[in-house]
């Protein structure tokens, strides 16, 4: 595993999957980066404290115009999408996760209205009554966006659902200062 930005694509087997998770040397980094949702829901008893969104912003932007390499082909290529950027912060305001969402705008109103609001995400998808199911379409490691020259930090690619249909593609990094993105061949430096 290599510190990288290019994403593969959507075909991401359970074996390579499986590999991946188990190079990090953190079982909480594991099981953080293996989990299919509840994001938000994971990382606040990491936490030991609620989160909520900090910075929020979004832009609809042509399909081919994302910060996630993959996302057009994965969801099918709309002509245009909604480009999420948040982050998820605790009480005292430290940033737990940068999370970028490109969705899809031509699915139902209410889908739409979560992927624009101001809520974390998969929270605001469970109280409008839409399944966010995901699939995970990469992970490893990158830098960490919101430090510049700074080890690099934990991340996972995923394909959220409703049903069989795509909805969005969610890339989630993690602060590299509480999520450990050490892996196992660099333990103990």
């Amino acid at each position: 595993m290599t510190v990288t930005t290019t994403e593969r694509t959507a075909d991401f087997a359970s074996r390579e999957r499986t590999d991946a998770i188990a190079r990090f040397a953190s079982p909480a980094t594991r099981l953080l980066l293996a989990g299919d949702g509840l994001t938000t829901t994971s990382l606040q008893a990491w936490a030991r404290a609620p989160l909520t969104v900090g910075t929020l912003e979004w832009q609809v932007r042509g399909d081919r115009d994302t910060p996630i390499a993959m996302a057009p082909a994965v969801l099918g290529g709309p002509d245009r999408v909604v480009v999420r950027s948040s982050t998820l912060v605790d009480p005292a305001g430290t940033v737990w996760s940068a999370n970028v969402v490109v969705g899809r705008l031509d699915v139902d109103a209410r889908t739409t209205a979560c992927l624009q609001g101001a809520g974390p995400l998969g929270p605001e998808l469970h109280r409008a009554g839409v399944s966010g199911h995901r699939s995970l379409l990469d992970i490893g490691r990158m830098p960490w966006p919101l430090v510049r020259g700074t080890a690099p930090a934990a991340y996972r690619i995923c394909l959220l659902r409703h049903g069989a249909e795509p909805l969005g593609v969610v890339r989630e990094i993690f602060n590299p200062a509480l999520v450990d993105p050490r892996l196992l061949s660099e333990r103990g430096r």
